[in-house]
């Protein structure tokens, strides 16, 4: 048996005879040592800033600390912004104030000047949930515009991203929304959870947060309308081998290469138009010659099953637009082999800065 064993079953034979409440006594002490310790820290980050300018003080604390770029900024940034709140850089050093209610104020403080001496006896006493509705009533009522301004300001960082995992290739949303927009999609995304709850089998009920995701699935991707009122379908684009011999389809998969299980493309297939796309003959049938100038949705669909991407840096396909290799105006045809699939930046590249694009075998 080890020495670091032996210490720790000992450490834990002693907090089993503790009494709850001198336990919760030694939990209060943690705490108050941790805010304490988050005070000195911020301090150092903010003489490092000083000294060493912020970028390095963030590459500094994010390599050290194995943090995430953003909190490294977001940290080094509250640091900094406490200097201007002598008070509450005080009580966090004597840890009477948390590092996340802290944090708060300097963001606050950030975005306008705050009364600091109105905020800190709810700074002292309130979770970090409530002390934020706290300080957002108090940023309201002192506003000179009636809290026009910050509105504004917060439509201003609105944002949203789609990414893949690269670890197991799931589909992750993120997204930040200004508090008006935020209550009506909290609204809609509530009221198709509960539409869902009733449609489970109660022996089997999703969770929260898949119940959550099936909301805003069934939200993004239900038919839309178009400018005539008329019912316009969100498309999945599949692709998928035919094999003559079998008649069947294989290695079915989506548009950026994500293999689909047989019993996935065959359930999804009941609902899907299928569209031949062969390309190594003509494509006459899918050819619109000089009658159009913008490719088709049939057109854009066979486009992205064979290009899969952007042929100039491979953004996804959902980004991209169907470029004429001719130009049309130089009397190119809306065909399949006369056009491609190209990123905006790349095609502006490609009109602004005379790129052209060579045909493969």
């Amino acid at each position: 048996m080890n020495e670091g064993t032996v210490n720790g079953t000992a450490a834990h034979a002693l907090h089993v005879s503790l009494p709850v409440r001198q336990l919760q006594d030694m939990m209060k002490a943690t705490i108050r040592a941790q805010h304490q310790l988050a005070g000195y820290r911020a301090d150092v980050l903010r003489e490092m800033r000083r000294r060493q300018g912020t970028k390095h003080t963030e590459t500094v604390l994010q390599n050290e600390g194995l943090l995430p770029r953003r909190k490294a900024r977001t940290e080094v940034e509250t640091a900094g912004e406490l200097e201007k709140l002598p008070k509450t850089r005080q009580g966090l050093r004597k840890g009477e104030i948390s590092y996340d209610n802290a944090r708060i104020l300097a963001g606050a403080n950030q975005r306008e000047t705050i009364n600091e001496e109105e905020l800190l006896d709810d700074a002292r006493n309130q979770s970090p949930d409530k002390f934020a509705a706290t300080v957002r009533k108090h940023e309201q009522k002192h506003a000179e515009d009636d809290g026009v301004s910050k509105l504004e300001h917060q439509r201003s960082r609105r944002y949203a991203t789609l990414k893949t995992d690269i670890e197991d290739g799931t589909t992750v949303l993120y997204g930040r929304f200004d508090p008006i927009t935020g209550a009506r999609i909290e609204t809609a995304v509530s009221h198709m959870m509960n539409e869902l709850w009733h449609e489970e089998d109660p022996r089997n009920r999703a969770t929260a947060g898949q119940r959550m995701a099936d909301a805003l699935t069934e939200l993004l991707t239900r038919p839309s309308k178009d400018k005539h009122g008329r019912p316009q379908d969100v498309k999945l684009l599949l692709i998928a081998d035919y094999d003559t011999i079998s008649q069947q389809l294989k290695n079915a998969r989506l548009t950026d290469g994500t293999p689909l299980p047989a019993k996935t493309l065959r359930h999804l297939a009941c609902d899907t138009q299928i569209l031949p796309a062969i390309f190594s003959g003509p494509s006459i049938p899918l050819d619109l010659g000089r009658a159009r100038r913008t490719a088709s949705g049939t057109q854009r669909a066979a486009l992205i099953a064979r290009d899969k991407h952007c042929v100039g840096c491979g953004t996804k396909a959902a980004w991209c637009q169907a470029h004429h290799i001719i130009h049309w105006q130089d009397g190119g045809p809306t065909n399949l082999n006369n056009m491609t699939l190209l990123c905006s930046p790349c095609h502006h590249k490609v009109h602004d800065q005379n790129w052209t694009i060579h045909k493969t075998p």
